[in-house]
């Protein structure tokens, strides 16, 4: 059998194989058309391959670069269920402004001033929180190009000085989760399935597109379950009164066939995470405009709240009522629980005896 040249798909780029009857190696092509081989160990044939990115230069941007990990890592694993499609829309959400700063660059060229550059002049000026969390993204491109591609030799986002940020300390309250999810009734269907999300949310301690993509197949007898997510642990949350009747209400707003998903839309499917912050968008609008309510009492103006709060307030419940709370949330560190979930405003403690 005469070998071939085959492409595999977890390669670095411009690394290829030639698999023949008894042996695999490995060669690549320079920008000038030739052909180098690189032996027959994959390990040793990245090694040559890398060190030839000194001398020859790598076509492409970093422009490229961004794509291209979107495109062979993170939507394969969106795909396989590995990440949230939420992941992939934030990155594809964060590319465009890391394109319009660098995107022309080689990736070799992008230095760690100018990463803080951007951090602290450009973009950090008019969104800091924002800066560092598209930086982030792009160490990550980094990391992954070093890493798995060996198209670069440094990560020039490592070790740069992020903006500070102010942590959430927004504890909705009792009164106003009770009143906010009044007026999503009395608004009517849209509100009513985004309010109901966000009390789910609370109850079980659980992020945005967990609760969006919770089906009927994760309900039981016992209560709810919930898989692993970045890292966590798998969570089972047994139902309460309050849970099993909000899960019930979710899936009994009108649909246009049997709906596989506990918040769903009215055709029946599940929400995308744009279509979901539109009807969130406009409740929490209604929410801060105040009015009247249905019986014609005066409605106050609400204090704006965002729907990851669902979960602050969920863990803050949690920790006042004694337990642990990465048990309900599935963190497996109650550090991160502590730093950036509890929103109580003092601690009740007995005195030391």
């Amino acid at each position: 059998m005469v070998g071939r040249r085959k492409v595999a798909s977890r390669l670095p780029h411009r690394l290829y194989q030639w698999k023949g009857k008894r042996v695999t190696s490995y060669y690549t092509i320079t920008p000038k058309n030739q052909r180098i081989n690189l032996g027959r160990d994959l390990v040793e044939a990245k090694k040559k391959l890398a060190a030839l990115e000194c001398e020859v230069a790598v076509p492409g941007t970093i422009a490229d670069m961004i794509e291209d990990y979107l495109s062979s890592e993170l939507r394969p694993l969106v795909a396989a269920g590995k990440r949230s499609p939420r992941t992939l829309a934030d990155r594809e959400e964060q590319m465009p402004n890391l394109v319009a700063a660098f995107g022309k660059m080689r990736p070799q060229d992008l230095t760690p001033h100018q990463v803080w550059t951007y951090l602290h002049k450009f973009r950090g000026i008019e969104a800091p929180v924002r800066a560092n969390k598209e930086i982030a993204f792009l160490q990550v491109v980094y990391q992954w190009a070093k890493d798995q591609q060996g198209t670069v030799k440094e990560n020039p986002c490592a070790g740069v000085k992020r903006n500070e940020e102010t942590p959430r300390d927004r504890l909705v309250s009792d009164a106003e989760l009770s009143d906010f999810m009044r007026l999503a009734r009395e608004d009517g269907d849209v509100s009513s399935r985004a309010a109901l999300a966000f009390y789910i949310a609370f109850v079980c301690a659980k992020g945005q597109a967990q609760v969006l993509r919770l089906g009927r197949n994760q309900l039981s007898k016992e209560g709810i379950s919930f898989g692993k997510r970045k890292g966590g642990a798998a969570v089972f949350v047994e139902w309460s009164d309050e849970l099993r009747a909000a899960v019930e209400e979710s899936l009994a707003m009108p649909a246009k066939m049997t709906p596989m998903w506990v918040v769903h839309t009215q055709e029946g499917g599940p929400y995308t995470s744009d279509g979901f912050k539109k009807g969130w968008q406009m409740l929490m609008t209604k929410w801060c405009a105040g009015g009247t309510w249905a019986d014609g009492t005066e409605r106050k103006p609400g204090k704006r709240f965002t729907f990851h709060d669902s979960r602050a307030k969920g863990i803050t419940t949690t920790i006042e009522q004694g337990r642990k709370a990465s048990e309900l949330s599935g963190h497996r560190q109650e550090a991160t629980v502590a730093k950036i979930y509890d929103r109580r405003a003092v601690r009740i403690s007995p005195p030391a005896k």
